[in-house]
């Protein structure tokens, strides 16, 4: 059987990006992002704000050539659809979803898609809380519900990461373009819910 020599190149974004991904899964807890309707759609806008400009940066660089399960990983569409499930709650829209144009090197792409897929982990216990506030994969949920079914193209995309070549400068992209698409997630958490806990009670 054929078999491919992993790289290690997963697990070292793995490494550099972990303390990264914790900030992230800290944020969902402390802002109690799926315990009331209200926090779960701000952070429907956070992350709608987050995956529209790297999901569209990853388009225009022609990622679907690379991954044949990138129209199963991204989110764009069933956010938008899961946004307006919940559109009787009115909730300040603080950041505004920006696409792009602008292509970006493989090393870059190959960076930004680990942290897209990296977002799966916990997702299951995600969509677990928000059932308690009544969405599921018909209504307020699909996002969740549609990253829970593509787990199993998982090993598609670790393989693509791994045999992916790169020089050395593109290891360094990309690992700096993982942690900026992490990034991303955590500075529209932080702008939203920080937007919150500054409005007068």
């Amino acid at each position: 059987m054929f078999q491919i020599v992993a790289s290690g190149r997963y697990r070292r974004l793995k490494s550099a990006t972990a303390p990264h991904r914790e900030r992230l899964e800290e944020l969902y807890g402390n802002q109690s992002m799926f315990c009331s309707v209200e926090n779960y759609k701000r952070y429907l806008q956070a992350t709608l704000a987050s995956r529209t400009c790297l999901e569209t940066m990853l388009e225009v660089s022609h990622i679907g050539a690379l991954y044949s399960g990138w129209d199963q990983s991204k989110l764009e569409q069933e956010l938008l659809s899961d946004i307006d499930d919940i559109a009787d709650v009115d909730i300040a829209l603080v950041v505004e979803p920006k696409r792009t144009s602008q292509p970006v090197d493989l090393a870059t792409v190959i960076g930004t898609l680990y942290a897209l897929e990296s977002t799966v982990s916990g997702v299951q216990n995600r969509a677990e809380q928000v059932s308690l506030l009544g969405f599921d994969g018909n209504r307020g949920a699909r996002h969740l519900i549609k990253q829970s079914s593509s787990l199993v193209l998982w090993s598609q995309a670790l393989k693509l990461i791994e045999i992916t070549p790169f020089d050395d400068d593109d290891e360094e992209r990309c690992m700096f373009a993982a942690i900026a698409a992490l990034g991303a997630f955590e500075f529209n958490y932080l702008k939203v819910f920080n937007h919150v806990a500054r409005q007068p009670a």
